[in-house]
C-alpha cells in the first residue's frame, strides 16, 4: 500500500525538512509504519494546497498552521474545517509553533488527526503517521501536558477571541485582522476587549506583556 502525503507550510525549510525526514523512513525501512511513502507535492500557499488538493490523490496532509495567503484565502481553522468537508478522507497533521491549548483542542475539534510543534525529531513524526493511518488521534506527548495544565483563563477564550489575540501576536493591526476575518473593525475591537476582560487586564500594554509572559501564542519581532 503506497501512502501519498502533501506538505505545505510557508517555510521551505520545514517543507524540506519534513521531506527529507519521511524519504529517510522509506529509504532505511520501518516496520512500525506500515506501507510506503510517497510525496505527491509540496505548497507554500493556500491557493497552491488546494491546487495540489484537486490534482493529486492525498492520503495524509502535512499542514502548518498558516500559510502565505491571499486575501481571500483560508487559513488556521477555517482551512481545516473546509478541507475536512470537501476531502472527509484526508488524515491532517497539523504543525505549529503555537502550544496554546485551546489552540490544540479547536485545531482537533475542527477536525486535524494529529498537532505537532515545529520541534518535532523523526521518532515523533514517525509515531504521529502511524496513529492516523490507524484511525488514531495524536498529539505530541510534551503538548498533551498544556493539555492538562491549561489556564483557566485561556480555556475561556471563544474561538473568536483567542483567534484575534493570535493574530495581534502576529503584529496585524486590528484593520488588518478584521480584513482578514472578514469582520468590521468594531467586532474585532470587541472581541479584542471581551478577552482583554478574561485575562484580566485594562490597556493593550498589559495585554501584549501578559501575552508575552505566558507564552499563550509566538509573539512577532
Amino acid at each position: 500500500m503506497t501512502i501519498k502525503i502533501a506538505i505545505a507550510d510557508e517555510h521551505t525549510l520545514i517543507r524540506r525538512g519534513l521531506h527529507a525526514m519521511i524519504m529517510n523512513r522509506t529509504t532505511h525501512g520501518d516496520d512500525t509504519v506500515p506501507g510506503i511513502f510517497s510525496i505527491s507535492g509540496e505548497a507554500a500557499a493556500t491557493s497552491e494546497l488546494l491546487t495540489l488538493l484537486a490534482r493529486h490523490p492525498t492520503d495524509i496532509l502535512l499542514l502548518g498552521y498558516t500559510l502565505t495567503r491571499s486575501l481571500n484565502d483560508m487559513e488556521g481553522l477555517t482551512l481545516v474545517k473546509w478541507l475536512g468537508h470537501h476531502y472527509p478522507t484526508l488524515k491532517i497533521i497539523m504543525l505549529s509553533p503555537d502550544t496554546n491549548p485551546l489552540i490544540i483542542r479547536l485545531a482537533l475539534e475542527a477536525g486535524a488527526s494529529a498537532y505537532l510543534s515545529q520541534h518535532i525529531n523523526e521518532t515523533i513524526l514517525r509515531q504521529a503517521i502511524q496513529s492516523v493511518i490507524s484511525g488514531e488521534v495524536f498529539v505530541e506527548h510534551s503538548l498533551m501536558n498544556t493539555l492538562f495544565h491549561k489556564r483557566a483563563a485561556n480555556e475561556a477564550l471563544s474561538p473568536r477571541e483567542t483567534e484575534v489575540l493570535r493574530l495581534i501576536c502576529k503584529g496585524l493591526s486590528l484593520t488588518d485582522i478584521s480584513r482578514r476575518l472578514h469582520l468590521s473593525i468594531k467586532t474585532v475591537s470587541a472581541h479584542k476587549m471581551r478577552a482583554m476582560e478574561k485575562l484580566g487586564v485594562s490597556n493593550s500594554c498589559q495585554l501584549y506583556c501578559l501575552l508575552a509572559k505566558t507564552r499563550m501564542f509566538d509573539i512577532a519581532l
